[in-house]
């Protein structure tokens, strides 16, 4: 019997609407609903279908998170280039294009940082992943630039900004936050707003210290 196509999935490009309909029962079901068997059926082709395209399961993991990645360089750039040109209004503006993006990417942004991420394995996924982090790195470095993060070695402060806004981009999608009485629109900026807020401070203490 053939398997009736879903509406709203177009396979003039299947590939990407292999990648499409993965990404909405990931962000529904969860990673453990994926497989390429139930794939198909959902997008409405042939069992073998999705193996022209993804040799496994894993293939399909990486192209998923290869997507995302690409997607959220791209909005921190948009936020960044947006925001006021002085580097604390710009990091802020992309911690807040962070979060925003693991909130209204669920699908993705699982798939992206799950354990066992094949970005080790997969160089355009590791480069990928790799352009989102320097945009964090230079603009923590600009805030050292002038005088608006504590000097020396960058890496400690980036890390520090990536793990608030990951971290509160994690607790988000997993649910962990009680979303009845928090709006993400608010809530975000408050918190971007805070790193800033804390690096501007370290920077005049130390200028304190060394005075």
């Amino acid at each position: 019997m053939r398997v009736k196509k879903k509406a709203g999935y177009h396979h003039g490009d299947l590939r990407q609407t292999l990648i499409d309909v993965s990404v909405d029962v990931i962000d529904r079901d969860g990673l453990e609903a994926l497989s390429l068997r139930a794939l198909a059926t959902r997008a409405g082709v042939s069992s073998g279908a999705p193996y022209h395209h993804f040799a496994d399961r894993a293939a399909l993991l990486a192209a998923i998170a290869l997507e995302g990645f690409e997607r959220l360089e791209q909005a921190m750039i948009e936020r960044r280039d947006a925001a006021p040109p002085d580097p604390v209004s710009r990091l802020d503006a992309i911690g807040q294009a962070y979060v925003a993006f693991a909130v209204s990417n669920t699908g993705h942004f699982r798939v992206m940082f799950r354990d066992n991420s094949p970005a080790a394995r997969n160089a355009a996924l590791s480069a990928a992943s790799q352009k989102a982090y320097r945009l964090l790195f230079g603009v923590v470095e600009e805030c050292q630039r002038v005088a608006a993060a504590p000097a020396g070695d960058p890496g400690p402060l980036v890390y520090a900004a990536w793990s608030l806004v990951h971290g509160l981009a994690t607790l988000w999608v997993d649910g962990a936050l009680p979303t009845a009485r928090v709006d993400p629109a608010r809530l975000a900026p408050e918190v971007t707003g805070l790193l800033g807020r804390m690096l501007v401070a370290l920077a005049r203490d130390e200028g304190a210290r060394r005075a």
